[in-house]
């Protein structure tokens, strides 16, 4: 059952009592199947009823989890529902994930916010509080309990079985993320607290493996986002020598079953940020990069964020961000070339140092000015993943093939009548539902040497319609070890029109 903690207090500066929406029932153990059977609780945190910690049992994960929830001063139970930002936290080191090692950890920053409660201590850095005042959405930062964290070295993606035994704290966990956020948190959410629903009010934002994250959620999933924003991340993980060092030592790939760059180069480039970023292009919501410059400028010293965490006292952190600044610096040149609009924004600090500021001067009016607009979907976009299904736009797309590799779904509209599959296998697809139930359509698939065929489908009780789709045997050549240029030559293209 739901055991929900109720301290009812008075915001600070307001004369009406913030309380999460649940208890403003008769009943406070009402919450529906499946959430009544997770042990959920909610309770302020130092008594401020702004700040909520929300846990509960997660059957995915097989554990408890704890999240923290920020509500802004103008939160209100009822109204107008209020748009939700999700923060995502960066590395726990897995082995340092034990308070017993705090007396080393504590001497620098970097291993501080990676040993025990890491999840915590990052999300602390963007001082989410001091801009409750500010702020016109709810935040949730997901794994912020104060002794370890569940998300070490999870990406914040799906992990998936391999040969390889993952023994903890060696190595982190596999474990299903991004499922985990999707499928648990943000519809337990979404039930507990007046916040929306829809892609235009919501958003993910992240520091460091998390700022990575953001961009891979975004990009993974285009239409269940407006707002994007990744901090001191990570855009690309197999060019640059140094940074990809860091990725396979650490375990990112490795302990989510990916393997290395070497053995797994097609599932590495699925949650390469710069292999996937034109799957944002048209999403018409608000991309956002930030990155310090590791205190290296003599008047970048003299800062205030340089001073508090001075790179010398901090030279792990120094290290990191410089690093990430190189990093980011092929978004700068790669994301413009795709004609995709970002954001990107330069602070002095080595890693972690400047979050407070790039959160109250640049992500909170940034995502107050979105969330105010109306936000329109593309009226056609393109796709691609090697995950083998997946839903996007209102399409439902599975495919069978024999290897690992890229299916795209591109120019495809969102009105269903016309898209271009490319990649090989068979693919068994269903439409957005914008068609009249029982209405009977003719379907023109025309593959890439010009022959096509015909078919007839009916559009079911939702008005969508179901579609196979043979592309073809396999790539003469392996497209895990090809350029994007030539695994897509290698492919083979068709295009399907529906009348």
């Amino acid at each position: 059952g739901l055991a929900l903690t109720l301290l009812l207090l008075t915001v600070p500066n307001s004369a009406e009592a913030v309380v999460p929406p649940a208890t403003n029932t008769s009943d406070i153990t009402s919450l529906p199947a499946p959430y009544s059977q997770w042990d959920v609780t909610i309770g302020p945190v130092d008594g401020d009823a702004r700040v909520l910690d929300l846990d509960f049992n997660s059957p995915l994960l097989h554990r408890r989890v704890s999240n923290r929830v920020y509500l802004p001063d103008r939160y209100r139970i009822e109204g107008a529902a209020y748009p939700v930002v999700y923060a995502l936290h960066g590395t726990v080191l897995p082995a340092l994930d034990d308070h017993t090692v705090d007396p080393v950890t504590q001497q620098e920053s970097l291993l501080h916010m990676i040993g025990a409660g890491g999840g915590y201590l990052q999300t602390e850095l963007f001082d989410l509080t001091s801009q409750l005042d500010k702020a016109t959405f709810v935040v949730v930062a997901p794994d912020t309990g104060t002794d370890k964290s569940w998300c070490e070295t999870c990406g914040w993606i799906d992990g998936r079985k391999d040969l390889l035994p993952n023994v903890h704290p060696v190595t982190g966990e596999t474990l299903p993320a991004d499922s985990h956020l999707h499928r648990e948190l943000y519809p337990l959410v979404e039930a507990l607290f007046n916040v929306r629903s829809d892609r235009a009010g919501r958003g993910v934002m992240g520091f460091s493996m998390g700022g990575y994250a953001a961009l891979v959620q975004g990009m993974l999933h285009p239409d269940q986002y407006a707002f994007v924003a990744s901090v001191s991340g990570v855009y690309e993980t197999l060019t640059e020598p140094r940074l990809r060092a860091i990725w396979e030592a650490l375990g990112y790939m490795r302990d989510q079953g990916y393997g290395t760059g070497v053995t797994d180069e097609i599932w590495w480039r699925n949650y390469d940020p710069s292999q996937i970023a034109t799957n944002l292009a048209g999403f018409g919501g608000k991309l956002l990069l930030s990155y310090g410059d590791a205190c290296l400028s003599t008047a970048s010293l003299a800062t205030e964020d340089c001073r508090t965490y001075p790179p010398v006292r901090n030279p792990a952190a120094a290290t990191i961000e410089a690093l990430l600044v190189a990093n980011n610096h092929v978004a700068v040149k790669d994301l413009p070339a795709k004609t995709i609009p970002a954001q990107f924004i330069q602070l002095p600090g080595v890693h972690g140092a400047n979050n407070h500021r790039v959160y109250a001067d640049y992500i909170v009016p940034s995502a107050n000015d979105l969330f105010s607009r109306k936000i329109v979907d593309p009226r056609s976009f393109s796709y691609r993943t090697v995950i083998p299904h997946f839903a996007v736009w209102g399409y439902d797309v599975s495919v069978e093939r024999q290897d690992d590799e890229f299916l795209s779904l591109g120019a495809a509209r969102a009105d269903g009548s016309s898209f271009t599959l490319t990649g090989t296998g068979t693919v068994r697809l269903r439409t957005p539902a914008a068609f009249t139930p029982g209405s009977t359509h003719r379907i023109i698939v025309t593959a890439q040497d010009g022959s096509s065929n015909q078919q007839i489908a009916t559009a079911d009780s939702s008005g969508r319609l179901g579609l196979t789709i043979k592309l073809g045997g396999d790539h003469p050549l392996d497209q895990g070890t090809l350029t994007d240029v030539l695994s897509l030559d290698a492919a083979n293209s068709t295009n399907i029109q529906i009348k």
